[in-house]
């Protein structure tokens, strides 16, 4: 919990926030002062607007990240299997959340999982979710190293994050609220529907369910559950996507997916086939 010092920083924290002259500042004041007050060493601030590619303003990295594959691939379209991402759009959550609290249940099987977390020698990560009334979500991310301070967040670390949300609220709301407003169609625009395109040239309905559930980092068991199907048929789905999509593993599945989303022009079809013009 806050003591001593760690009480004085906070205090200070708060009245640079409050003296800050633009969004860009107080975003980065209080990101530096979560960080440091829950012992926090990988942060971001991100705006996911409805209509355009997230804007990651604001990052502090470890030194084993680097940019191109923590922010760059992010932004080309890996986004949109974050579990953070999915519950803010596909269940309107908002608060904060922990990775093991809204991933699925394979989630560290995933590419995505080795990529951004186990590559990344992130052993945690605590993420605030602020939802715009204009469907524009705002998100405000908190990681720890494997190797520090014990790696998971503690209880009372996860109590005292929780206490912050009024704050981190009003801050992402008043962030989200003074964006620029003017948005065209954009390359992010294109993405909305590309998950639920991806595979459908090539691929059944329920297999491309088991496509998008696998890649999203449900175990096979979850997606029986989900699906009302049989562990076997689940195994024989996936059988099959990986023959018909010419791969053997989550990983060549997951870059399929990136290379796919690169050459990705219209929204209402399957991102494979802009990548097979492409090729």
């Amino acid at each position: 919990m806050i003591t001593g010092n760690n009480l004085t920083n906070w205090h200070q924290t708060i009245a640079r926030i409050f003296e800050s002259e633009t969004d860009s500042e107080s975003i980065y004041e209080l990101l530096k002062g979560v960080e440091a007050l829950v012992h926090g060493n990988s942060s971001m601030a991100i705006l996911y607007p409805k209509k355009s590619t997230p804007q990651v303003t604001h990052h502090r990295l470890l030194a084993n990240e680097k940019p191109s594959a923590q922010v760059d691939r992010y932004i080309d379209g890996a986004y949109l299997l974050d579990p953070f991402f999915r519950a803010a759009i596909d269940e309107s959550s908002e608060g904060l959340f922990l990775l093991r609290e809204v991933a699925p249940d394979a989630f560290e099987q995933t590419e995505y999982f080795r990529v951004y977390y186990s590559g990344a020698n992130l052993s945690d990560e605590a993420c605030y979710l602020v939802q715009g009334e204009d469907g524009t979500v705002a998100s405000l991310s908190i990681g720890r190293a494997a190797d520090l301070h014990g790696g998971r967040f503690s209880t009372d670390e996860v109590t005292l994050l929780r206490s912050l949300f009024p704050l981190v609220k009003s801050v992402l709301r008043k962030w989200i609220l003074d964006r620029d407003s003017a948005e065209t169609e954009t390359f992010g625009n294109r993405l909305d529907s590309a998950l639920e395109n991806f595979g459908n040239s090539v691929l059944t309905k329920r297999e491309c369910e088991v496509l998008h559930m696998t890649m999203q980092g449900h175990s096979i068991k979850s997606m029986a559950e989900r699906l009302d199907a049989s562990v076997d048929t689940i195994k024989t789905h996936r059988k099959h996507i990986y023959s018909k999509l010419d791969i053997t593993s989550q990983s060549e599945l997951f870059y399929l997916f990136i290379s796919a989303l690169r050459h990705h022009s219209e929204s209402d079809k399957d991102p494979l086939v802009s990548l097979d013009q492409a090729s």
